[in-house]
């Protein structure tokens, strides 16, 4: 039976003979502003129509057989509306009590319980059989919990707890990847993502979903690392996101994975007394990619985590010139990078002079970044030397944006000095005499450009 909870005037407009039901009144209750409408209405399509026409909006028919309908306005809001039948036994079928609202004229109405679950700010089931229904919800419980700020009451976690137990013992019950990827995602874009993902493992749900990451769970470091890895790597998160709250999500996931390859590579040093993970970052590197694969990520947002996770070990020089080449060599992933590292020196005792240095270096990076294109083409290079198109054209060019990243050279002129040879009969400073060895601007670093 459904209880009266509250009241409520929607600022926005909903259709006559439709009912507002779910997440966005709950939405509303809480003091935000929703912007995924779910509606229920006699007739749907009907409502939808009128919809488009006092929104300006587009209609899309989701599916005509089941008379599901969306509209999209111009101003962001969807819309989606369903057929009314049993209103009662379609709430009472939904996951968490506060899931489980329909507004009525300006009444809200719910289940038993939720009116106290609303102020409490806690989620509860409807029924624990629900959680069966659908074996992405528990993991979705994690998700809201994290991204709304509400707690996981008494009866919630236990019922989770329980679920993701069945969850281990039934992998053919786990839900489409793709579903899966989807609410992880938006878990990790939450301010708050390194408590979700503390509370999926505190329920069990990061064996089901992420077993690489729970297999660092009591995996010991000791030495500056007061934290286990899995808890280092939570940290990690954690000072991310106090550090960088736009961190983009192939960051975030960086931060989540990075140690991934500490639980199999740990090698006990006893003349340091401590554990030393020599090579981890390439096993985390490769266990990151297989992980994210498996859930269906981008493979544009795989190949970063994979490329982040492979330098965090990389620390920058302290001589400008070697700092200058790193700045060069490593542009795709700063100051991306650098974030990274920052927040992996606070995750550990007394790292947090070094943290700040590496924040300067952001800063830096962002203020006076390296040159993206040499000073001459490729053509020109090529006029220039008298060489046909080739490799050496490459090299020629890669040695001339280091030298710019030096401050070697700043004009056209200088580039053109640069790469071309001294007179065989000049010393380079322009006297008479032997040529000079020509300068070693072909090193190591300007190859790996």
């Amino acid at each position: 039976m459904l209880r009266p909870i509250g009241t409520l005037h929607p600022p926005f407009y909903i259709p006559e003979g439709a009912v507002l039901v779910g997440g966005a009144v709950r939405d509303l209750l809480l003091g935000r502003r929703p912007t995924d409408l779910d509606l229920l209405a006699k007739d749907p399509k009907k409502a939808a129509q009128e919809a488009v026409l006092r929104l300006s909006g587009r209609l899309f028919p989701l599916d005509e057989e089941r008379r599901l309908y969306r509209v999209v306005t111009p101003r962001g809001l969807t819309l989606d509306f369903a057929p009314l039948e049993d209103l009662e036994k379609d709430l009472l079928s939904r996951d968490f009590r506060l899931n489980a609202l329909v507004l009525l004229g300006r009444l809200v109405l719910g289940p038993f319980g939720a009116k106290e679950d609303l102020k409490g700010r806690r989620l509860e089931p409807v029924r624990e059989e629900n959680l069966y229904q659908d074996h992405l919800r528990s993991l979705r419980g994690v998700r809201l919990s994290t991204t709304l700020g509400l707690g996981l009451g008494p009866g919630a976690r236990a019922a989770l707890a329980r679920h993701a137990r069945h969850l281990q013992a039934h992998p053919e019950d786990r839900p489409a990847p793709e579903r899966v990827q989807s609410e992880l995602e938006r878990l990790l874009l939450s301010p708050r993502a390194a408590h979700g993902f503390l509370l999926m493992d505190r329920l069990g749900l990061l064996e089901v979903y992420l077993p690489e990451l729970a297999r660092t769970r009591g995996v010991p470091q000791l030495g500056r690392h007061f934290l286990d890895v899995l808890d280092h790597s939570l940290s990690v998160l954690f000072h991310l996101l106090w550090l960088y709250p736009q961190a983009p999500l192939a960051l975030r996931l960086a931060a989540l994975l990075h140690d991934l390859g500490k639980a199999t590579t740990g090698v006990w040093d006893e003349e340091k007394g401590r554990y030393r993970f020599l090579g981890h970052e390439k096993e985390s590197a490769r266990l990151a990619e297989a992980l994210l694969l498996r859930l269906r990520f981008p493979k544009k947002v795989v190949e970063r985590v994979k490329a982040l996770v492979l330098a965090h070990m990389h620390a920058p020089p302290s001589t400008p010139r070697g700092l200058r080449r790193f700045f060069l060599r490593r542009s795709d992933l700063l100051p991306d990078l650098l974030y990274l590292q920052a927040a992996d020196r606070l995750a550990r005792a007394g790292g947090e002079a070094e943290a700040w240095a590496l924040l300067d270096l952001a800063e830096a990076f962002r203020t006076a970044p390296p040159p993206s294109r040499p000073l001459l083409s490729g053509e020109e290079v090529m006029a220039l030397l008298g060489l046909s198109p080739g490799p050496e054209v490459g090299r020629a060019l890669r040695r001339l944006l280091l030298a710019q990243a030096e401050g070697r050279v700043t004009s056209k002129e200088e580039a053109r000095a640069f790469l071309i040879p001294p007179h065989p009969g000049l010393r380079q400073d322009g006297g008479p005499g032997k040529a000079l060895p020509k300068p070693s601007d072909e090193t190591p670093d300007a190859k790996k450009l």
